[in-house]
């Protein structure tokens, strides 16, 4: 099958940043096999032709740090006191493997809708993950979360250790690596996910550490959250959670660090040293009232790109507040600008995730995963020299009008074409209301 998208605006978001006037843009077997402006004259004519005027084309959006099924507490913590605490992870108790699965495609479902291409998600129950990313035909970096605590029992500080079911955890975690790793023609892979440098004794994770060098997978875990987090690991083991993933080995290329935001100059010091690259969730950070230190992060040369988090996955709205909560941490427009917002949410996560040969950008001979957006919008007219810029300020997931991953066409002119969207929606409310009543109980 040989589609070919023409006269639209193509921002490759390659090496150079090149962007193409009335571009054209051919794709054969899931693979992008030409790139070009005006009129398409190749050879072969394409089995399908789609006309991208008034629309910008670009690479899939990867997301660095997702909890798809965390659509569960949409506007359940945002206004309230410790809510992370004190209802989201308490309520986390009532979840199942059929209500993980469903929560699931919900949360995928916001994901495509708004251009979204591939995840990088940990949860529970990730198998039921796994089946939905499956379903829904997106990419997905997958790992089970591994925990030795109660996680609902974190809000009263009880921190009582539970080794039988951090090693039941790590082995869910290895049976979803055998299972899942590189299939659907690598469209999905996995890595281990030892939940956060609180919730995993220093033994366990040299465990995980092992295991995934075994399997030679990598590693997901939250880092520098809440102070909650940072005062138990100085209290427990007297290092900084960054010093936590220096001395139990997760000090990785591999390994993906989400949040970062209670981190000291020597902690940046490490991450820059040790290649980690951190997830920077501005619009989930902001609402909980706190975020890196950008302007020192930067300055100090950690790596970071960007991730959604959880309850709200657009990735636009998601730059543009982010854009915003670095500029008021002190940070320059050279720091951080559009040009960089949609780097870091493209090629820079795909580069993180060792998948940057495959996605992240659009050229010739890589995988064919590629979303357009309308330009012709109140809110994203008039463009001038620079669609991007145009984008990250005005856009959000409502522009975007077609998603493909690996070739295949999952949106077009807004309509999801592999799943009943209204099912997905109705499944969902369903599946929320019996989880919220039951916690409630």
């Amino acid at each position: 099958m040989m589609i070919l998208m023409e006269h639209g605006t193509i921002i490759t978001v390659n090496p150079a940043d090149d962007i193409l006037t009335d571009g054209w843009i051919l794709v054969e077997n899931g693979h992008i096999v030409g790139i070009g402006t005006g009129d398409y004259d190749g050879r072969t004519e394409p089995n399908r032709r789609i006309c991208a005027k008034n629309k910008a084309i670009l690479p899939g959006i990867v997301d660095y740090h997702t909890h798809v099924c965390g659509s569960l507490f949409k506007a359940l913590t945002e206004d309230m006191a410790n809510g992370f605490y004190r209802l989201a992870l308490p309520m986390e108790d009532v979840l199942t493997p059929d209500a993980t699965y469903t929560m699931s495609m919900l949360g995928i479902l916001e994901a495509v809708k708004g251009g979204v291409t591939c995840i990088n998600d940990m949860y529970h129950y990730m198998d039921d993950t796994a089946k939905a990313v499956a379903d829904m035909g997106i990419r997905g970096v997958l790992a089970h979360k591994i925990i030795e605590r109660n996680l609902s029992r974190l809000c009263d500080l009880d921190y009582t250790l539970l080794p039988e079911e951090g090693q039941r955890r790590l082995e869910a975690g290895v049976r979803l690596v055998e299972k899942w790793h590189n299939t659907y023609g690598g469209r999905i892979l996995c890595k281990l996910g030892p939940h956060a440098v609180d919730t995993i004794s220093i033994p366990l994770a040299k465990k995980i550490v092992a295991e995934g060098e075994r399997l030679g997978v990598g590693f997901h875990i939250h880092v520098a959250q809440k102070m909650q987090e940072v005062s138990f690991v100085r209290e427990t083991y007297g290092l900084t959670p960054v010093e936590y993933l220096c001395e139990t080995g997760l000090m990785r290329t591999d390994t993906v660090a989400a949040h970062c935001k209670f981190v000291t100059k020597r902690d940046i010091e490490l991450l820059r040293k040790g290649g980690v690259t951190f997830a920077h969730c501005g619009e989930t950070s902001g609402k909980r009232g706190a975020l890196p230190p950008m302007k020192d992060i930067i300055d100090g040369g950690a790596r970071f790109v960007f991730g959604t988090d959880w309850v709200t996955t657009d990735p636009w709205t998601n730059m543009r507040i982010t854009i915003i909560a670095d500029r008021l941490l002190g940070c320059t427009i050279d720091d951080m600008n559009a040009r960089l917002a949609l780097r870091k949410s493209t090629i820079e996560p795909a580069q993180a995730l060792g998948i940057d040969s495959r996605v992240g950008s659009l050229e010739v001979g890589k995988e064919a995963d590629i979303i357009m957006l309308d330009m012709n919008t109140a809110n994203m007219t008039p463009v001038f020299d620079d669609p991007v810029t145009t984008i990250v300020y005005n856009a959000n997931r409502h522009d975007v009008v077609f998603v493909m991953v690996q070739g295949d066409i999952l949106m077009e002119d807004r309509v999801l074409l592999k799943q009943d969207e209204q099912a997905i929606l109705r499944e969902g409310q369903e599946t929320a209301d019996a989880l919220y009543r039951q916690h409630h109980r």
